[in-house]
């Protein structure tokens, strides 16, 4: 799926990600497929990601979640109205 990303706490590690089904998602840097590309994630920037629901019993019960996240080509995404 692709989205963009709307906030990044790079101080905290995580990132929050809009997909095109405008629905956001918790992203964390090590979601990220390069480790690198979380230092250069930007507000506003283009992924393409894996959305998952977390049901696992340490995290929050239907959480959503960004995975195996990677910066588009071509940087920003026009955001839609």
């Amino acid at each position: 799926m692709n989205g963009t990303i709307t906030k990044v706490l790079a101080g905290k590690g995580y990132c929050f990600v809009r997909g095109d089904d405008r629905i956001s998602r918790f992203g964390h840097a090590s979601a990220f497929v390069d480790p690198v590309e979380f230092d250069l994630a930007r507000e506003g920037q283009g992924v393409s990601f894996v959305p998952v629901i977390e049901t696992g019993s340490r995290g929050r019960s239907g959480g959503r979640r960004a995975t195996e996240i990677r910066l588009l080509p071509g940087g920003y995404a026009v955001e839609r109205a």
